[in-house]
């Protein structure tokens, strides 16, 4: 998580760029998330470690701070330590793993209503299988680096259409909250701004999207997907045009600040807007 940039270079373009590709990850997002949506009611939330409750939402959300506080303090450790090799063995082998499996899965879902059933699994074979090459090959050659965006793109779409239907609702709702606070303290004074300052770039090529003079994380465009899935998957496509369009807004202002500073929290600002603005959409 964490957006950068060179202070003072945003500008009006770079802003358009990088908010047309957050709102094409969103949209996306909002088609897998109608697409799986067959599959995912049927299995229900498949996260809920510590139940459903109040107390146990509180404690899903704070698992998977704490999951992803480990694995940077984990990340800082071992380049610091000159294993980078191990590190970037695990960033390749964990996202190839991911992209591999929630591709298929979504290909199989949106594939299989026009398609026989091994058609269907043959060509979604091809995809996952696709994806990953076409990782590997954007993180291994430099003149193909500028490919890394389709795939952490893509990456951002999947995650965050299942995390909107997987993660119980309570849950889901208190992990933009959570996790913005996470990312205040991460970015300014915890492990993720040693590990941009360390990480080698081809590393960072595949946990960001760097997008001319701006770089984003794809834990944020994960988020910033999520939000708008998890208003359509639960309550209708209405709820979810209005909380993108607020995270958006979120996500122009955030670009705007990083005119002034080169290393920000991608967080806060867009799921303020987009949280409070489901939440007045609920409960009004």
């Amino acid at each position: 998580m964490g957006s950068e940039a060179q202070a003072g270079t945003i500008n009006a373009r770079g802003i358009a760029l990088t908010l047309g590709f957050v709102a094409i990850i969103q949209a996306v997002a909002l088609y897998f998330t109608y697409a799986n949506a067959p599959l995912t009611s049927e299995t229900g939330t498949s996260f809920a470690p510590a139940g459903t409750s109040t107390f146990g939402s509180v404690s899903n959300a704070l698992i998977l701070v704490v999951a992803v506080f480990a694995t940077t303090l984990l990340a800082v450790w071992l380049i610091r330590n000159r294993k980078v090799r191990v590190f970037t063995s695990i960033i390749y082998v964990g996202t190839s793993l991911a992209l591999f499996l929630l591709t298929l899965l979504t290909s199989l879902d949106i594939s299989s209503v026009y398609l026989s059933e091994y058609t269907s699994l043959y060509l979604s074979l091809a995809a996952s299988f696709g994806a990953v090459v076409l990782f590997a090959l954007s993180a291994r050659r430099q003149s193909l680096l500028v490919l890394a965006p389709v795939v952490t793109g893509l990456l951002s779409a999947e995650v965050g259409s299942y995390f909107a239907a997987v993660i119980p609702l309570y849950t889901a709702l208190l992990l933009p909250l959570v996790f913005s606070i996470y990312d205040i303290y991460a970015v300014f004074v915890g492990p993720l701004r040693t590990l941009v300052t360390v990480a080698p770039t081809e590393v960072l090529s595949a946990v960001t999207s760097r997008l001319g003079e701006f770089s984003i994380g794809t834990g944020d465009t994960i988020f910033y997907s999520m939000l708008p899935a998890l208003a359509f998957y639960q309550f209708n496509l209405t709820y979810a045009l209005y909380t993108l369009v607020a995270v958006d807004v979120g996500v122009v202002i955030t670009l705007y600040l990083l005119s002034r500073s080169r290393l920000l929290p991608g967080l806060p600002i867009p799921m303020a807007l987009g949280l409070g603005t489901l939440l007045l959409l609920v409960f009004s």
